[in-house]
């Protein structure tokens, strides 16, 4: 479980990596996290090669995150879109989301599927109040976090973001997310409005404000996700090794140990069982 509820004791922000798929989520468990995130966007990209435009189904998705739950047995925050559709649909996210083993999930009030064509819209305030409503009576427990997430800071305005937060801590809800922020100011007037846990979106190099985990802490802002800080290295390690292989034939680096990836693997759990029983 994520206890965000009492994370403004411990004087630093949570520290959320995003994984992407079942060996990202146990390396971050060896490296020493926590915790950590999925977001519909890295899943996008893995899995099926595309935007996120809302492109993969309710399935699709499910599936993929039950695999990466399955490999690391840290508590994850799921990126819950928008409920892949209306308050039902809602109701049945959370559902299997919590039957899956995950410990929190965010509801955004982003239009989905997106125009990439045209600015990011939200959906009226209303519409995400009542999936919001439905995603807190339909958890089973107290402990599976809901988390409502306004994208209205950059689709609208600040104003607009910090009204939407604060009517989702009246609702009920465990944590808010408000991407999109301009800078430290912005942060400042969101933690003055509302008293329940903030999560950080960090996406360095985007138009967002990316702050340090410093100046998160001085705000109180009590958890940092960074949705897409692996794949963006995946990505480029696989850039670099793919022009290794074309242009050298692929030899691997001086320091490479064959026997990482079988320790991320756990081969050596699957030879005890072969010894013992096969």
């Amino acid at each position: 479980m994520i206890a965000f509820d009492t994370l403004a004791t411990t004087g630093r922000p949570l520290v959320l990596p995003g994984a992407h798929d079942a060996l990202s989520a146990r390396m971050i468990e060896a490296a020493g996290f926590s915790a950590y995130g999925v977001g519909g966007s890295a899943l996008a990209a893995v899995q099926l090669a595309l935007p996120d435009a809302g492109l993969q189904s309710f399935g699709e998705y499910r599936d993929a995150v039950a695999r990466i739950i399955e490999g690391s047995s840290l508590p994850v925050m799921v990126d819950g879109e928008n409920g892949f559709g209306d308050a039902k649909a809602v109701t049945r996210t959370v559902r299997s989301f919590e039957k899956l083993g995950a410990s929190a999930i965010a509801f955004e009030d982003l239009v989905l599927p997106p125009r990439l064509d045209r600015p990011p819209a939200i959906s009226p305030r209303e519409e995400i109040q009542g999936k919001l409503r439905a995603a807190l009576a339909a958890r089973r427990s107290d402990g599976f976090q809901i988390v409502g997430r306004s994208d209205a800071a950059y689709a609208v305005d600040l104003d607009e973001a910090i009204l939407r937060a604060a009517s989702y801590e009246e609702l009920g809800v465990d944590a808010v997310i408000v991407p999109g922020l301009a800078d430290a100011d912005a942060y400042k007037r969101l933690r003055d409005a509302v008293r329940i846990p903030i999560v950080a979106v960090i996406v360095p190099g985007s138009p967002w404000y990316a702050p340090s985990l410093d100046e998160l802490a001085r705000t109180g802002i009590e958890v940092a996700i960074y949705p897409a800080a692996v794949l963006w290295r995946v990505v480029i390690a696989m850039q670099e090794g793919l022009a290794a292989i074309r242009d050298s034939g692929g030899a691997p680096p001086a320091d490479f140990d064959p026997r990482i990836i079988g320790q991320y693997l756990r081969t050596a759990d699957w030879a005890q069982v072969d010894s013992l029983y096969a």
